[in-house]
């Protein structure tokens, strides 16, 4: 999940440095069109063709669609809002899925886990304060991206035992490709070289992220998860400082510093609940 996050983060900065040039579906479809492209090759070799079977056709076509609004509500929020204040919505989504895990999934959510989530939340607050450039359609399009993403996170937990990490990760960009390619179709601009290259680097780094985060999903509760999702404001915060000429202040460390607390919490209290449980069952 750690590696998945960092992954998530490197795609967001190649990303917002693409969107000063190309728009949001140019963006949409070359990313999951390399995704796809790049998937599918290491799919076929390690496995064949029979790796694309699966049982449950209808999930990867509701998946899809989650994948379609999550991919172009963010990229649109990220035009229209500073991104510190679409990464403090972003950052809702954990307690999004650690809410929904127990109704949808079934899993027991504690106040352990309630207590880790809120403690990184609070920490991402502290990172970022956000600013006073404020857009109500900005606001919407992004709250949309968490909200689908949520249950895109909650449908790869659901499926982890039916299907394999693959093919959660693959599918899902059948969408955003499709529908990127026909509506780029009218504002299509020639990427030079150089963005090729950064479009190609979007593909792999996103489509490596979904295995990881799919793998993440198969060996692990949702609300467990969840709060290791805050770990991605440290890479972003040292990404704004060396790449994009960032000033990083002490409140960035405090709230890194907080969000550490939060994973540990959580760490920390999964390891007694193991040992009790082995305990238990010698």
């Amino acid at each position: 999940m750690l590696f998945a996050v960092f992954l998530m983060v490197t795609l967001d900065v190649i990303a917002k440095h693409l969107l000063i040039k190309y728009s949001v579906v140019q963006m949409t479809f070359l990313r999951g069109l390399f995704s796809l492209v790049i998937l599918g090759a290491i799919g076929v070799i390690r496995s064949g063709k029979n790796i694309f079977r699966t049982q449950n056709p209808q999930w990867h076509l509701a998946r899809t669609i989650l994948m379609v609004l999550s991919t172009f509500t963010f990229f649109t929020a990220l035009k229209l809002l500073p991104l510190v204040n679409v990464m403090v919505i972003v950052f809702i989504a954990p307690i999004i899925i650690a809410a929904l895990s127990g109704p949808l999934l079934g899993e027991k959510v504690g106040p352990w886990r309630w207590s880790a989530v809120m403690v990184g939340f609070i920490g991402v607050l502290v990172v970022l304060q956000p600013s006073s450039e404020f857009s109500l359609t900005g606001t919407i399009y992004a709250l949309i991206g968490v909200i689908t993403y949520a249950l895109l996170s909650l449908t790869s937990r659901k499926l982890s035992k039916q299907e394999s990490a693959f093919n959660l990760s693959f599918y899902v960009f059948f969408g955003p490709t499709i529908l990127g390619g026909i509506s780029s179709y009218f504002s299509w601009v020639q990427p030079n070289q150089f963005d090729w290259l950064l479009f190609m680097l979007c593909g792999l780094v996103g489509g490596a992220a979904f295995i990881f985060f799919n793998i993440a999903f198969q060996k692990a509760e949702a609300s467990l998860l969840t709060t290791f999702e805050y770990t991605g404001l440290i890479w972003a915060s040292l990404a704004g400082y060396f790449i994009f000429n960032e000033a990083v202040d002490s409140k960035i460390w405090l709230g890194a510093l907080i969000i550490i607390i939060g994973g540990i919490i959580i760490v920390y209290r999964e390891s007694l609940s193991l040992k009790s449980s082995e305990n238990s069952n010698p």
